[in-house]
């Protein structure tokens, strides 16, 4: 009998812990012409690296655009003269697509649009402010949309990647000031621009179509007393979909989700659910913790009050197995730093941290059906919001996908009840070379590639332990769990 419960539970240490095996690997020596690599993956077309030359003449400097297989191997290169002061600035992939956006601080922009099918590039060049911001950037039918913040006023901008012609609507409410308006999301659904915009303490949808002309704005808040703190709106089927997070307060974060289908241009059956409502919200914190905030509830219950935690979250867009509907919110909050420098007090935002995420089940009613909450806790401390979750339905039950600290973890929910089914974690392998150790890793970042697929990539220093040869390199490294 002791021998079969020993054989049990290694049976289930194999399947909760798989290994995770390096597939593939890329190397740039440290010292290179190139340097500043972008490592943009395009699912299971491959992966793109792009990097900027450290040498630059009469003012331009070459952006080169590497394609690999997803077996890492070479497939094409492209190389293009830019200005010397063009940087990254962010990047979207849509349909096979790559499309990088580079800016300069005039205000000058290229997006380099790559097609992983053609191997081809195709530039459209623009002018915008240089004060103005670019956010929400959104590829639908060969057009950009973004929401952007220009001389205190903010606007949704759309560019024909075509043509390269601009469309800018500047967003104005009567009795509103202009410096109280900000765009909360863009999106573009059925060919119609939506964008949630906060206006004093209203949300304001309002819809545009691709030239940019308004077609109709609804307040979805009037009279609410929960004031809305993020937004998203997404279609899931034939039905459309807000969902976010709230606060009653006045002030302060969001003390939970929301969840509501948008009918006729306004909220309907819209539904709040407290993050301390939620199952395990807090299990990521110490025992002590845990124990203080339950205290704090019971005592506020007593009061007739309800007791909330202030937090942020980057919620996903919403998932339908064809009958209900799935949220996904990764759970964050700003770090800063403070400095004393004489009399004087500097304190600097250094990134945001990830704590945990929520994936939880909803009716068309927006009644939950089921909830759970994991603990995360990503490399890096990213400057924007960031989401590090893959989500996706296989079958009907709901598969995420992550790395964590050293680890990439792949969790697969049950559709009925949401207990976690199948829980795999595996280590980083350094390198595919059983004579070399990393000795040191600076600037690591990972991503989720495709299907069981992870990135690894940074600056390492490598060692042979055979020969003593120690390198510098920037390495790109593929990972399959297995």
């Amino acid at each position: 009998m002791r021998t079969l419960l020993l054989c049990v539970l290694a049976l289930c240490s194999h399947v909760m812990s798989m290994t995770a095996q390096v597939t593939g690997r890329i190397e740039y020596p440290y010292r290179a012409d190139y340097e500043d690599q972008l490592v943009l993956p395009i699912g299971d077309k491959g992966l793109v690296i792009q990097s900027f030359a450290k040498d630059s003449k009469a003012g331009k400097r070459y952006f080169k655009t590497e394609f690999y297989s997803t077996m890492m191997a070479p497939v094409s290169t492209d190389s293009m003269l830019i200005d010397k002061g063009m940087y990254y600035y962010s990047n979207i992939v849509d349909n096979g697509v790559l499309y990088t956006v580079l800016r300069e601080s005039d205000g000058t922009f290229m997006i380099v649009a790559f097609n992983a099918t053609t191997h081809k590039i195709t530039v459209t060049d623009g002018e915008y402010t240089r004060k103005g911001t670019m956010r929400n950037l959104i590829i639908s039918n060969d057009n950009v949309v973004f929401s952007s913040t220009q001389k205190k006023i903010d606007r949704i901008g759309i560019i024909n990647l075509k043509t390269g012609e601009s469309h800018f609507a500047d967003i104005h409410f009567p009795k509103v000031k202009d410096k109280n308006i900000f765009i909360l999301e863009n999106t573009v659904i059925d060919n119609t621009i939506y964008a949630l915009v906060s206006a004093d303490n209203d949300i304001q949808l309002v819809r545009l179509d691709m030239q940019g002309k308004e077609l109709g704005t609804t307040n979805l808040t009037a009279d609410m007393p929960e004031r809305i703190i993020s937004a998203s709106a997404s279609k899931a089927g034939d039905k459309y979909f807000v969902t976010g997070t709230y606060s009653r307060s006045k002030k302060g974060g969001a003390e939970g989700i929301f969840f509501s289908e948008l009918k006729d241009n306004k909220f309907n059956n819209i539904k709040f659910y407290n993050f301390l409502d939620l199952k395990n919200f807090t299990d990521y914190m110490s025992d002590r913790k845990q124990a203080k905030i339950e205290r704090r509830k019971e005592k506020a219950k007593k009061a007739g009050k309800e007791y909330a935690l202030k937090y942020l979250m980057a919620s996903h867009r919403i998932m339908t197995d064809g009958k209900d509907y799935f949220y996904l919110g990764e759970a964050y909050f700003p770090v800063y730093t403070t400095t004393r420098m004489g009399n004087m007090v500097m304190t600097t935002f250094v990134g945001y941290n990830y704590t945990h995420a929520v994936l939880a089940k909803f009716d068309a009613s927006g009644n939950l059906l089921w909830d759970e909450c994991f603990p995360m806790e990503p490399r890096t401390m990213p400057l924007y919001v960031k989401r590090f979750v893959s989500a996706s339905l296989k079958g009907k039950n709901v598969n995420l996908l992550f790395t964590d600290r050293n680890k990439m973890v792949s969790k697969l929910f049950n559709n009925a009840d949401g207990k976690v089914i199948q829980d795999r974690t595996s280590e980083f392998i350094e390198t595919d070379n059983d004579d070399e150790d990393v000795k040191k890793m600076r600037y690591s970042d990972s991503q989720h590639w495709y299907g069981d697929n992870f990135l690894v990539y940074g600056k390492q220093v490598v060692k042979n332990s055979k020969t003593g040869e120690r390198r510098k390199v920037f390495a790109v490294t593929k990972y399959t769990i297995k």
